[in-house]
């Protein structure tokens, strides 16, 4: 009878154990922050993805299934993206007790103009943002991309990476205090890793200050503001630009030496490959959106450094 009673208590202990270590259930809203919180949270943490691959940020809507899913949620964990401004009222009506955390909160972000009446900053020794150069002569602001409020676009930029994981970090520990150790050894892995590939990119691009590259969708401000890059769109207010844009853009793009047009899985190649082709650039398919962010930011300094030199 003991051994009954003893194999019994060993069976129920060790199911308490396994329900202890289920995973936290957390939600955010793109792979590239999926990434980022897997690195620091591990295997404590299920991470679930609002925009899936091949879903557009810009259009999304939740899927039946996905808000289900964040009523039963502990964290989600915000980028500023627009989308979220209606979303998120939604979710904490659906789960009161779901923990809102907005990564990028304290981001010193970019103007919504995206560009051609763009503002670029170059960092000086200090860090701080201490030259900004505007450009709004008439060629430049009728092709001009505009964005509701600031640019959202800021996991992109491995400085702005560290400020997030820096968020995350704070919000793991207080939805999960037990793995408070694990987690912050982990984000200091983690954050040492970005360092070192800021450190490796400040140096590739050293000497290459005001180097130009074209975009379709304008979405890499953050790495070029961290490098002294120009970035240069294509995109007219979300749309095709139309004959009279491309021309402008074609004229803009020469005058600045690009030889780089980076587009996005998500858009149409039509466009990019005109002006291409007009300039004599090469095009790259780089995916802002991609989970493999560290593989992905590599791939776009190295084309960038290519062209520039």
């Amino acid at each position: 009878m003991k051994r009954i009673f003893a194999t019994a208590l060993l069976a129920l202990l060790s199911l308490a154990s396994v329900a202890a270590a289920e995973p936290v259930s957390v939600f955010v809203s793109i792979l590239p922050q999926k990434f980022f919180v897997e690195r620091i949270g591990g295997e404590r943490v299920n991470v679930s993805v609002l925009v899936e691959k091949g879903r557009d940020p810009h259009v999304f809507e939740p899927l039946p299934a996905q808000m289900a899913a964040l009523a039963t949620a502990k964290a989600y964990f915000a980028i500023g993206l627009p989308f979220e401004e209606t979303l998120l009222p939604r979710a904490e009506s659906l789960n009161p007790g779901l923990k809102v955390y907005r990564t990028d909160e304290g981001i010193d972000k970019i103007a919504g103009s995206c560009d051609h009446d763009h503002e670029h900053h170059h960092e000086g020794k200090d860090g701080k943002h201490e030259h900004k150069h505007e450009h709004k002569d008439e060629k430049h602001e009728h092709h001009a991309h505009h964005h509701e409020g600031a640019d959202p676009h800021v996991w992109n930029g491995p400085r702005e990476a560290i400020h997030m994981a820096g968020k995350i970090l704070e919000g793991l520990i207080e939805i999960d205090p037990d793995g408070g150790e694990e987690y912050t050894r982990r984000h200091a892995a983690f954050v040492e890793r970005v360092k070192t590939m800021d450190a490796e990119f400040s140096r590739l691009f050293r000497g290459k200050m005001g180097a130009s590259f074209l975009v379709f969708h304008p979405a890499w401000a953050y790495f070029a503001r961290s490098y002294g890059l120009v970035e240069v769109a294509i995109e007219t207010e979300g749309k095709e630009p139309k004959a009279a844009d491309l021309a402008n853009i074609i004229s803009e793009a020469k005058e600045r030496g690009v030889k780089v047009i980076f587009i996005s899985p998500q858009f149409s190649k039509r466009s990019a490959e005109i002006v291409a082709q007009a300039v004599g650039a090469t095009v790259e398919t780089v995916n802002p959106l991609s989970e493999e962010w560290e593989e992905n930011l590599r791939a776009v300094a190295k084309a960038i450094a290519e062209a520039a030199k």
